[in-house]
């Protein structure tokens, strides 16, 4: 079986330049990605934006184009996380992704999640004369960092936060971005340790004691996993949600756990 390779490609200010990063790779599908809200620079990357999408398409190579909210910080994280996953479902053997030209803090967003997915990701090493990239001698392969896998009891307690669902491929439909998929934007909150100890003794069946709450809440709070905020009302219980990188984890372990390729 042939193998499929897909770039994702953050859209800079230059299409020259990612042209040239971009051919150094074999791609039978590239995705670009530019900000939902403007942002310095929007302007100028919606018509770099729409210069790539022409070129590519005149060379009959699949192209598509999707906004982030990188005006939110973190949620790119979880948003490239999420569209990982959408492309391998879709049969995408290879995820490169391109930062090329992104600002650096897309860079770091992009990086952190392609390093959750262990996913390839490159910049180019580009020829300059006076300040202008005029060749390329490669695209760098930049290392990931190692993260630490959810355990299974850690997996199911972040699982509070979303609805029920019955296949897991749900959460990764296809041509269904992050902001239109239910299970990832109807998140659950609990207002109290009490309402979280009595929907995790619901899952599990068993009576579960207010400290094995508090010990899931330390550790997941030590890997930035949960927002917790005191309870305006008395200011001593806890309102616990998931937040993005929450919710990057939890779709990593959701995918890792069921994916089987074809």
């Amino acid at each position: 079986m042939q193998e499929t390779y897909c770039q994702i490609v953050l859209v800079g200010h230059t299409s020259h330049k990612l042209i040239l990063s971009i051919d150094k790779e074999i791609s039978h599908k590239l995705i670009f990605i530019t900000e939902s809200e403007p942002l310095p620079g929007t302007l100028e990357a919606k018509k770099v934006l729409g210069a790539l999408l022409k070129y590519y398409k005149e060379r009959k190579i699949e192209v598509a184009d999707i906004k982030f909210d990188f005006h939110i910080q973190t949620k790119p994280v979880a948003e490239l996380v999420h569209l990982i996953y959408q492309q391998k479902l879709l049969n995408y053997d290879n995820i490169t992704v391109n930062i090329s030209g992104g600002l650096r803090y897309m860079d770091i967003w992009f990086y952190l999640a392609s390093s959750i997915t262990n996913s390839k990701i490159i910049h180019g090493n580009f020829i300059y004369e006076k300040n202008e990239e005029v060749g390329i001698y490669s695209n760098v392969e930049i290392p990931s960092i190692p993260f630490q896998p959810l355990t299974d009891k850690q997996f199911e307690f972040l699982g509070l936060f979303f609805d029920d669902y019955e296949d897991y491929t749900q959460f990764f439909k296809s041509n269904v971005t992050f902001n239109e998929n239910s299970l990832l934007n109807h998140r659950k909150t609990y207002k109290s340790l009490e309402d979280l100890k009595t929907a995790m003794e619901k899952v599990r069946n068993e009576t579960i004691s207010r400290g094995v709450i508090n010990g899931f809440i330390q550790k997941l709070s030590s890997i930035s996993a949960l927002n917790i905020f005191p309870n305006p009302i008395d200011r001593k219980e806890k309102s616990i949600e998931i937040n993005y990188f929450g919710i990057a984890y939890f779709l990593f372990s959701l995918f890792q756990k069921n994916y089987v390729p074809i």
